[in-house]
């Protein structure tokens, strides 16, 4: 009985895709959850600190990186004029981050640097926001390229073979002695390392000999949308979600931002894991759906049940007893984590429902809507941290106000995608 269970659901072909897809990020992030507890004794909370800091910037700077062209590259029906949309990525990628290592150096180098209050722009370290933020655009670009052959295989193995080079690197890194930056030199290093079998993939195909720069300014105008309004929604939604870490370093100290992003990392997990895996068959399954019969209503129930189905014992879990396991895990040094971690889980599971189905702003492109609306979550997200320090004193305060700001956008959110899937369109 339990092998024809088995056999029916692998058989389906959306679990299929969610459990290939799944596997590849669960086994990275096993990797990383495993090795966790010995990094926490290598690294000091201020080391942690200085890498959520990192991270933040660089996933803030590589939004505006690639116009969120990456999204048009499913689009196309030929593979040659969708190579071309990769092509203009890069172009993209290497213009701004070339803008971004003069920007750095200006205000390093210059009277510019005392306006500079984020302890992370005086560190040597920033030099490297370019590099990272011109391998993350041109990574995302030729993942999406694999989503639209439906390679999950492929997908699943370079998210692997990302988070393991990483993981070797932290550990070398925190054995000799490399720890104020070793975790941001291991984060480049690991990025890198997973671009290189996702473009031989592409490179073997061919199609790479198609790729013809007088094609960059027509697939621009096209997809004009992507940037238009996807840039400032995208862009809201990264620094709603990147933002606590900066205002932290700015209100509070480095510590503070290892704590916070120790727990958001690990409660971040089990969304990894599952909702990025079932967004991506989502929204290639709803594609096909609304081509062949104009609505997917019912592949949107489907899926929201799935994600009900999976999100209620996993945060209601973390929600009671995070404290505990992140002082037994990671050292009672780390307790205040599982603490922030909790109210974390306000905002988690909303986030846990919402974000895979959000992809039906693009595949509809309703991206105006979606850009006000992350941009109204973003700017209130960042008055109610303030409103927490302010009127508390507290980061406790300011992350309970912001995880509740961001649950009510994710209802939100959920409202008007369900409302989307019961209208016919044609794409």
């Amino acid at each position: 009985m339990v092998k024809k269970l088995f056999y029916r659901f692998y058989s389906n072909p959306f679990f299929k895709n969610v459990s290939t897809l799944a596997f590849g990020t669960l086994s990275s992030q096993l990797i990383l959850f495993a090795v966790s507890p010995i990094l926490t004794r290598l690294f000091s909370a201020s080391n942690f600190g200085i890498l959520a800091l990192f991270t933040s910037i660089s996933t803030i700077a590589a939004i505006l990186t690639t116009g969120r062209y990456e999204f048009a590259v499913g689009l196309p029906e030929k593979d040659e004029k969708a190579v071309n949309v990769v092509g203009l990525i890069t172009l993209l990628s290497s213009i701004a981050s070339s803008f971004y290592l003069i920007v750095i150096i200006v205000f390093k180098n210059t009277s510019l640097n005392a306006l500079v209050h984020n302890e992370f722009m005086h560190l040597p370290v920033a030099y490297l926001i370019p590099l990272f933020t011109f391998s993350a655009a041109n990574f995302s670009a030729l993942q999406y390229w694999n989503q639209r052959s439906k390679a999950y295989k492929r997908i699943a193995f370079s998210n692997t073979l990302q988070v393991t080079g990483a993981t070797i690197c932290n550990i070398i890194f925190g054995l000799i002695g490399i720890k104020e930056f070793g975790l941001i030199y291991s984060l480049l290093i690991g990025q890198l390392l997973a671009m290189i079998p996702v473009f031989l993939t592409i490179y073997k195909s061919g199609l790479l000999k198609k790729i013809r720069l007088k094609e960059f300014k027509p697939m621009a105008k096209e997809y004009i949308n992507f940037p238009k309004y996807m840039l400032i929604s995208d862009f809201s939604l990264a620094t709603s979600q990147q933002i606590v870490p900066i205002i932290f370093s700015i209100l509070f100290n480095s510590a503070t931002v290892g704590f916070f992003s120790l727990a958001n990392r690990m409660l971040k997990v089990p969304s990894i894991v599952l909702t990025s895996s079932i967004g991506n068959v989502f929204r290639n399954d709803a594609i096909d759906v609304i081509r062949a019969t104009g609505n997917c209503r019912q592949l949107y129930r489907s899926t929201f049940k799935k994600l009900i189905f999976l999100s209620l014992p996993i945060y209601g879990f973390l929600a009671i007893f995070s404290p505990q396991l992140f002082s037994i895990l990671f050292g009672k040094n780390w307790v205040q984590s599982g603490y922030f971690a909790r109210i974390i889980c306000i905002s988690t599971i909303f986030d846990f429902l919402s974000l895979p189905l959000n992809s039906l702003f693009y595949v509809l492109q309703k991206q105006k809507l979606y850009m006000r609306i992350q941009f109204l979550n973003a700017v209130s997200g960042i008055i109610f941290i303030y409103i927490g320090h302010w009127l508390f004193g507290s980061a406790y305060y300011s992350i309970l106000l912001f995880a509740i700001n961001n649950a009510i956008f994710s209802l939100l959110n959920l409202y008007i995608t369900y409302n989307f899937s019961k209208h016919d369109y044609d794409i």
